[in-house]
């Protein structure tokens, strides 16, 4: 009994691979004909070697250059989500003096420490922008040399 069931299973496998030969065959003679089809039509472009070198070049640089802008962007963001929970803390501390003279102190304390990190977070904000505008002007004078 184990015999007919590896026999039966033995065909099957042989009848698969046969059609799996068939269909490969068969996509590689369509592959051909359309390319000889396109060959001859008269106004289908024929890919020319440098151009398309070109475009994969620049597709290489664009994606490097967006992923590069993305993890300063996310790097610049996880700075300031750390800058508004410490913000928060001094904030509570603040709220927790015991007189006015040391509330006073930790509110020019606390108010300085914000204005710093607004002005950090814009100059880095900026530079980021710069950087963009600079990477992108770099590739539209690539493109069109």
């Amino acid at each position: 009994m184990a015999t007919k069931a590896e026999n039966v299973s033995t065909i099957y496998e042989e009848v698969f691979k046969n059609m799996q030969r068939a269909a490969e065959s068969n996509l590689k003679m369509q592959q051909e004909l359309f390319q000889q089809w396109g060959a001859l039509w008269p106004g289908f472009p024929t890919p020319q070697a440098a151009w398309l070198d070109k475009v994969r070049d620049f597709q290489k640089q664009w994606t490097t250059t967006i992923s590069d802008l993305a993890n300063k962007h996310r790097e610049a963001l996880n700075q300031q989500y750390q800058a508004s929970l410490d913000s928060l803390e001094e904030a509570l501390r603040v709220a927790e003096s015991s007189n006015p003279e040391e509330f006073r102190e930790r509110a020019e304390t606390f108010m300085r420490k914000t204005l710093e990190c607004v002005r950090d977070i814009s100059e880095s904000q900026m530079k980021e922008f710069q950087d963009a505008a600079n990477k992108w002007s770099e590739f539209a004078t690539k493109a069109t040399a």
